[in-house]
Formats: structure tokens, C-alpha cells, sequence
């Protein structure tokens, strides 16, 4: 696996880090529109995401209609439970918004999971994947280094022919049935944006960076071999 150095961007305050990052966000949303016309964003759930999300709620220059919203995971739940992702992410947006976006394609989690599975998996198979699957992923990571629904301890490498699995999340998580992207439907994309935030993840950084654990230990070290991997890192 090649390894390259990604962008890394540290912040001291949340205010900065929130301020740079929508306008990461939106300039990025108007740059891919002007190239391509749709915008392919995969989206995670989580809390510290959620305020960028919402940056589609104010800006009235972004052609909403053009961009198309994937998940990076889900928790195997009723999408009216808080703990779905689905859910955070259509209360970030807004009714508004959700209602003017191009499309919206969220896990269903109505279906059993394998048949989930297999919907979400065709429907990204049968994207024109060229230039990338996705245009953007934005990210966050856990403390024990896990991105989208990829845990450590997976053999994550044999899916190489999946975009999306069924993974389960330790015993310490809520949930423990997931749905999320495959490492190679995330490395297939164009820029990966990976959000790290809060005092106690500064160590986080360090292992992603410098440590010694392997990446089936640290799931995060895998996106190094993405050649346009931005690294938003705060200390608040």
C-alpha cells in the first residue's frame, strides 16, 4: 500500500475550525459544480460533522439541486431513532434544503439488512465511478482509530469487490449492527476530508501520523493511501 503525507490543518478553537471548514465545504460544493455539474458527497454521521452540514442551510449561492448525498455508514435503526445517522443528517440540512437537494441516498433500514445491503451497493455500482465514485468524503474518527463503520480488528481488504458491508461495532457502542462503506468505495473518490476534534484526540493524531499500530488496528491509517486526504484537526 502507498503511502502518501496527507494535508493536515490544526485549529485551537472550535470557531476557526467550523469557520474554515464551511467554507472548505462550500467552495468545494461550487468548484466540483463548475467541473462536473453534480456533486457526489459522502456524508458521515456523528456529532462533529453536523454543523458543516448545515452550511447547505444558508448559503443560497450552492446549486442544491445538483448535489447528490451518500452515506459513509449507518446504524442498523429505524431512521426515526436519534441514534440514526440518516435522522442527523436530514436535521442538519432542514426540510428546506432537504427538499431541494438532487438526491438523497440514505441506507434503507426498513429492509432486512442483506437485502440494505445489496440496494446500497447496486445504486453505487451503478454510478459512473471514472473519475471517482465520490467527490467528496467527509469523515470522522473514533478514538480507537475506526472511520465510517470500520472497526478495528476487520479484514477489510478481502471486500475489495463490495462497496458496502454489514460491519459490527464493539460491545462498548450503542449499536452494534452497521452499514458502511467499504475501503475501496472510499478510496475511490476524489479528496477524503477527515475531521478530528476535541482535546482527547490529539493522541489520535499522533497514532494516525506516527504510531506504531498497524492499520487493520488503527482502520484511519488505510485512508494514507489516498493521494488528496485533508486532515482538520482541533484542540477544542
Amino acid at each position: 500500500m502507498e503511502i502518501y503525507k496527507p494535508l493536515v490543518f490544526d485549529f485551537e478553537e472550535s470557531e476557526f475550525f467550523y469557520a474554515t471548514l464551511e467554507s472548505y465545504f462550500v467552495d468545494k460544493i461550487l468548484e466540483i459544480n463548475g467541473e462536473n455539474g453534480a456533486v457526489r458527497l459522502a456524508l458521515a454521521g456523528g456529532t462533529t460533522p453536523m454543523p458543516i452540514y448545515s452550511t447547505l442551510v444558508n448559503s443560497s449561492s450552492l446549486p442544491l439541486d445538483k448535489i447528490e448525498i451518500y452515506q459513509t455508514d449507518e446504524r442498523f435503526v429505524d431512521k426515526k431513532e436519534e441514534t440514526s445517522n440518516q435522522k442527523k443528517i436530514l436535521q442538519a440540512l432542514g426540510p428546506d434544503v432537504s427538499s431541494e437537494i438532487g438526491e438523497l441516498n440514505f441506507i434503507n433500514t426498513a429492509l432486512p439488512i442483506v437485502q440494505a445491503i445489496k440496494d446500497y451497493d447496486e445504486k453505487l455500482s451503478s454510478l459512473d465511478s471514472d473519475g471517482g465514485l465520490f467527490d467528496l468524503v467527509i469523515l470522522g474518527i473514533g478514538p480507537d482509530g475506526h472511520i465510517a463503520s470500520l472497526f478495528p480488528g476487520g479484514e477489510y481488504l478481502k471486500h475489495q469487490d463490495k462497496l458496502a458491508i454489514e460491519t459490527i461495532a464493539p460491545s462498548e457502542f450503542e449499536v452494534a449492527r452497521r452499514v458502511s462503506l467499504t475501503l475501496e468505495a472510499l478510496l475511490n473518490s476524489k479528496e477524503i476530508a477527515l475531521l478530528i476534534k476535541g482535546p482527547e484526540k490529539a493522541e489520535i493524531l499522533n497514532e494516525l501520523l506516527d504510531g506504531t499500530k498497524t492499520a487493520s488496528q488503527f482502520p484511519a491509517k488505510f485512508l494514507l493511501a489516498h493521494p488528496n486526504l485533508r486532515i482538520y484537526n482541533c484542540y477544542q
